[in-house]
């Protein structure tokens, strides 16, 4: 027992099972004492939870799942009432309950990796997508049932405003352990480090920020961030055409124009903005794209097309508009267009 690999152990467990559910339960049970105290017991134990959970009568299943979701569903109402004491500036309050929070679920110990299984928590599909095409994991994607993002992203940014910087830096990284491609954790994180004048790490995360940007204030958001870097260093025309692109993303943005003020008032007007060849250079210079990662815009364009020639309107509609809002090219629009309207 102890030589086989976890494949050919469930092999050998489903090769058990009858079609008959009171029989395949009793089997999948004593396959869990069988293999409780194996090298990979967590692994099969959980593997054959997963069977058990199918093999419950519908009743049954609908029981679990409703305690499964009320066991959760907590974290909700406290996030929520974590906002609103932030917006009403009570935020010793807000710290203490998110504090209560993160202790709670660090103390469970839930969702934990395995030889076969990791668990991540992302907050929309697409993010799913880039990690898988960007770290190609070797174990099946898990999602775990809290909201770790949102957690460790409202624990970050609390601390930030305490000034707790190195603490707001341990937190952030705690959530992007749990979704490794959040841009709203990656630029909390990067701001976190600026204020500890960790200048080089800041701009790398700024285009870390920019990699993993799909939506258009993201991008924007992204650029100004480089942009500030430029400013830091003197380099006022790298500045200027990060903000000016910017711009292109998140118009009249009053971060932007305050920017620009800046350095037309740091250099007495003598700046003038780089041509397309000038900027296009200097992001090669810096390891930076010009516009959204060409990843994303391929993924989202290629996910897209693929659910609308398969008829999946909703999937088609999701990731077509992340491409079209990215792009605006119009053989993007046409598919969005032959899309049946939200009612």
């Amino acid at each position: 027992m102890e030589d086989k690999s976890f494949n050919e152990i469930m092999q050998d467990i489903t090769a058990g099972l009858t079609g008959d559910n009171e029989k395949d339960v009793s089997w999948l049970l004593s396959q869990i004492e069988t293999y409780k105290n194996h090298e990979m017991g967590k692994e099969i134990i959980r593997a054959c939870s997963r069977m058990l959970f199918e093999k419950l009568p519908e009743d049954k299943r609908k029981e679990l799942e409703q305690d499964m979701e009320n066991r959760f569903s907590g974290v909700d109402a406290v996030l929520e009432e974590v906002r609103f004491n932030i917006y009403k500036k009570e935020y010793g309050k807000a710290l203490k309950m998110t504090e209560d929070l993160v202790l709670r679920y660090e103390t469970m110990n839930l969702f934990q990796d395995d030889a076969v299984s990791e668990y991540r928590h992302f907050d929309e599909s697409f993010e799913q997508v880039l990690y898988v095409f960007r770290n190609k994991p070797q174990k099946t994607i898990r999602r775990a049932e809290v909201p770790y993002t949102e957690i460790y992203l409202l624990y970050g940014s609390l601390l930030v405003e305490l000034k707790r910087y190195q603490d707001a830096e341990t937190a952030l990284l705690k959530g992007l352990r749990w979704n490794p491609v959040s841009f709203r954790l990656l630029a909390e994180y990067s701001e976190a480090v600026k204020m500890t004048g960790g200048t080089e790490k800041f701009f790398e995360l700024s285009k870390e920020m920019l990699k993993n940007a799909f939506r258009m204030p993201d991008v924007a958001r992204a650029y100004r961030n480089i942009a500030w870097y430029f400013t830091e260093k003197k380099l006022y025309r790298e500045a200027m055409g990060c903000l000016l692109l910017s711009m292109e993303f998140q118009k009249d943005s009053p971060q932007a124009q305050s920017e620009l003020y800046y350095i037309q008032t740091e250099t007495n007007g003598t700046v003038s903005r780089p041509s397309f060849e000038e900027f296009k250079t200097t992001a090669e210079q810096y390891g930076f794209s010009v516009g959204p990662d060409r990843d994303v815009i391929g993924l989202s364009y290629n996910y897209g097309k693929h659910f609308f020639e398969n008829h999946e309107q909703e999937a088609a509609r999701y990731y077509l508009t992340i491409a079209y809002d990215l792009t605006g090219i119009q053989q993007i629009k046409d598919m969005l267009d032959k899309l049946p309207k939200l009612s």
